[in-house]
């Protein structure tokens, strides 16, 4: 059995860890901290399963994979359950499902698929932003803001490093052109949250609150943090500090020091994946791993800057440390398909 590098799983282990013990540290309810535990481990093991085979396989399900995705999301705005002002959810026996979460793996393979193929470029460019508008309005449409974003910043992404630049300048452009029809689009909280960005004093005890309450338990955690004598955190002043917000809780309990060990073990996770990314000569295969990195790149900076007022408030959760089965499954495939492509790439780089 192939293993996984070491460095990698010390840091799994580690984010892994950090989760946990924030939650336990934030006192949520029991049963939170037990589900997180148990994502964990499956996450694990689907690591695990993953290595089993030769990812090349997946290439041949990606359209089932994409339109199994259309239709969980089309579920999702027909039977979903609503929380937090959005219906993102569908509710199962035993847990609730978030496929917006799934839906980024499965384009990330999608858009891999199409700019590895064998046609033009301007069928692949066609082809690739045929099949993002679908799912990215399905999201929009719950609403999904957060997730919206982070899908098209990984479809610009490769296609920045895939095709001509026109395509990539062309779809700037008109993104750029179409902002005052988003804004029009915005629900009034997610515009809120904007104008809250800009100025979080503006509505201290409604749309600010999350955020200034944030700033107060990151700034009072100082160099080495508060561990057991928090107040912002144990008294929950932060709302949703066990998901969104668990980067406060981590600056307010383990302070500077924490924080930046927090970023180490992302640094080790990222460093591995672009060192995957420039051992391959696979088309397919870079492309996966460029999106999976862009997917955390993403996740991570607007979870941490929107916890420390430099970013909106978007609702995407810090990848492996906030709570949440949907997201830590996510997070776990990714890797996994990260892995595959290294134990792999020797195989990988004589193309199919």
């Amino acid at each position: 059995m192939k293993k996984i590098p070491l460095t990698l799983l010390i840091a799994l282990l580690a984010l892994s860890f950090i989760s946990l013990f924030t939650l336990y540290a934030t006192k949520v309810n029991f049963s939170l901290l037990k589900r997180q535990t148990l994502y964990i481990i499956i996450g694990f093991f689907i690591v695990y399963a993953m290595l089993l085979f030769d990812f090349r396989s997946l290439k041949y399900f990606v359209w089932l994979f994409y339109f199994t995705g259309i239709a969980a999301l089309i579920a999702v705005l027909v039977i979903g359950r609503g929380a937090y002002g959005a219906q993102r959810w569908i509710s199962l026996k035993v847990f609730s499902l978030q496929p917006s979460e799934f839906e980024k793996v499965i384009l990330i393979l999608f858009i891999s698929y199409i700019f590895s193929s064998d046609y033009s470029e301007i069928k692949k460019f066609i082809f690739s932003l045929i099949g993002i508008i679908l799912p990215a309005l399905l999201i929009f449409k719950e609403p999904d803001l957060g997730t919206t974003i982070i899908i098209f910043t990984i479809y610009l992404f490769l296609l920045l490093f895939s095709l001509d630049l026109k395509y990539f300048f062309s779809i700037v452009a008109a993104s750029l052109a179409s902002i005052p029809v988003a804004i029009k689009l915005l629900k009034p909280y997610q515009i809120s949250r904007v104008l809250t960005f800009l100025n979080p004093l503006r509505d201290p005890l409604g749309s600010g609150y999350n955020v200034i309450q944030s700033l107060i338990a990151v700034g009072a955690g100082r160099v080495t943090g508060k561990w057991f004598s928090s107040t912002q955190t144990t008294l929950h002043f932060v709302p949703v500090q066990y998901a969104d917000f668990i980067f406060s809780a981590i600056g307010e309990m383990e302070g500077f020091v924490g924080s930046l060990l927090l970023l180490f073990l992302y640094f080790i996770l990222l460093f591995f994946i672009i060192k995957v990314y420039r051992s391959l000569k696979n088309p397919f295969g870079k492309y996966i791993v460029l999106g999976v990195f862009v997917m955390f790149v993403t996740q991570i900076f607007i979870n941490i800057g929107m916890c420390i007022g430099i970013m909106p408030v978007t609702g995407i959760p810090l990848p492996f440390v906030s709570y949440g089965g949907s997201s830590m499954l996510t997070n776990f495939i990714a890797i996994g398909l990260v892995l595959n492509v290294y134990i792999y790439r020797e195989e990988i780089n004589i193309a199919l």
